[in-house]
């Protein structure tokens, strides 16, 4: 005879063991996990409203509304763990699809809906970093970067491969992207779906700067046309610019020389498509100044900026702000390399691969907010590895998920609150140096195959100079 209350144990585990599948447009449950965190970013009823609008074509969804599909694609392609898209979707709602019939469903989901998601998601960090500011502003930085995409001949008409100077492998989806510096978390993010060039999609986030901020770009944005199109959005809502430009840039006339070996020049902005024509003029402050390491050569650069006062912002400190710069060089890189891709994108399509790379995005603001509640406020919160705490975080949410009918709710603060502290151990050290010298590999040919390469460390020297802009005017 059958125990009865062996058979109901063994019912209620295997039951426990099965992903019940969710109902029609209900949202998964994690607590504390992936999905949680998502819905603190965009709430699940402004999901639903994305929801609401119109099909662009395709199916009509049965057991998967279009809500759950953008969590899973968002979910899917912001980790980086072992599964398919059918299978993380399986993972997360319990429901089984083919992938066929997945990637209908994400064709058939149009661009502003993703794009509305990226403006209603990305934010600014409520307590960052004090490292984070200069004088009271909040340093953020513009700049774009590329993915490659599967070579496909709609994809090559649409994006091309390469430029005109150069040819690529892959076509490449451009992306600019609005960064807070330092805690690496995007604020705004605009993609050229069309082969739009990174001058022409920065543009496009230029009204997305934060009130009080200090703005930080390279070389490409050097230039009268982008600096009065930024100051006209930073001058409201009390911002600023340091802009590094060419050293051989002209300028319109010299205003003043000041204390610190800058000066007061104005630079103009020339009519689009005429290069004869000065639309508006701009006038900035002239920074000039020689950048080495110990041991290395002299490196000229050159910076305009709106902080006009050098007692308020010395020439020697802006030339080395502006070094943080490279914070923006770090995400991308940890956009690619943290989420696996090897820069080249898995989808097949101009839409799919927007949408990869915008859950990319979603995904980094995610680890972004959780790392800086570990020491908020505190010079900790960057000294911290992102790439460690994204690798941490991946089998929380895993757990998190899985386990979301079988822990309880302090077992999963337990498991949370845990994260934190193990996180916050692997605070980054100091950079030793080099016990052997760098060198370059290279072929294999008559000469040496390694030739010299000089390492140094520590900060770089800065030395401001005082050149003459007469000489750059026309």
């Amino acid at each position: 005879m059958k125990n009865p209350c062996r058979s109901a144990r063994s019912k209620s585990s295997k039951s426990r063991s099965v992903r019940v599948p969710l109902a029609f447009d209900q949202a998964p449950q994690d607590e504390l996990g992936f999905t949680a965190l998502l819905l603190q970013l965009i709430p699940w009823k402004e999901l639903n409203g994305l929801n609401a609008r119109k099909n662009g074509g395709g199916r009509p969804t049965h057991l998967l509304s279009r809500s759950q599909l953008l969590v899973a694609t968002l979910f899917h392609f912001s980790i980086n763990c072992a599964g398919t898209f059918a299978q993380h979707l399986l993972m997360l709602t319990g429901i089984k699809m083919s992938e066929g019939t997945l990637s209908e469903r994400r064709q058939a989901v149009p661009w502003e809906v993703f794009e509305e998601i990226l403006r209603r998601a990305l934010g600014l960090l409520a307590k960052p970093c004090s490292e984070a500011f200069y004088r009271g502003l909040r340093l953020v930085a513009i700049d774009g970067v590329e993915f490659s995409v599967a070579n496909r001949p709609e994809v090559n008409r649409q994006l091309g491969k390469g430029t005109k100077k150069s040819q690529s492998a892959f076509a490449k989806l451009r992306c600019a992207v609005l960064l807070e510096v330092m805690m690496h978390n995007p604020l705004a993010a605009v993609l050229g779906r069309v082969g739009q060039s990174e001058w022409r999609l920065a543009q496009g986030l230029v009204g997305s700067l934060p009130a009080n901020c200090l703005l930080l770009a390279d070389r490409l944005y050097g230039c009268g046309a982008f600096m009065c199109s930024a100051w006209q959005v930073l001058q409201k809502n009390g911002g600023h610019f340091l802009i590094r430009a060419k050293v051989n840039s002209k300028v319109l006339r010299v205003i003043k020389r000041l204390s610190d070996g800058s000066a007061l020049v104005e630079v103009k902005a020339l009519v689009k498509g005429d290069r004869h024509r000065v639309a508006q003029t701009i006038v900035v402050r002239d920074i000039h100044a020689l950048i080495k390491r110990k041991g290395g050569k002299p490196m000229r650069v050159r910076f305009w900026t709106s902080l006009l006062d050098p007692q308020k912002a010395p020439a020697h400190e802006l030339v080395t702000l502006f070094c943080r710069r490279w914070e923006q060089e770090l995400y991308f890189r940890e956009l690619k390399a943290g989420l696996g891709i090897n820069d080249l994108l898995q989808s097949q399509t101009i839409e799919t691969a927007a949408q990869e790379v915008t859950a990319m995005i979603i995904g980094s603001a995610i680890i972004a907010t959780e790392r800086s509640k570990l020491k908020p406020g505190e010079e900790l919160t960057h000294r911290v590895s992102f790439l460690k705490v994204c690798a941490l975080l991946e089998p929380l949410w895993l757990t998190l998920l899985l386990g979301a009918d079988i822990l309880s709710h302090t077992q999963k603060q337990q498991l949370v609150d845990r994260f934190y502290w193990m996180a916050s151990q692997m605070k980054m050290g100091k950079k030793r140096a080099r016990s052997c010298p760098r060198v370059i590999r290279q072929r294999s040919q008559r000469w040496p195959r390694k030739t010299n390469q000089k390492s140094t460390n520590g900060p770089p020297i800065v030395r401001v100079i005082k050149a003459n802009p007469k000489k750059n005017a026309p």
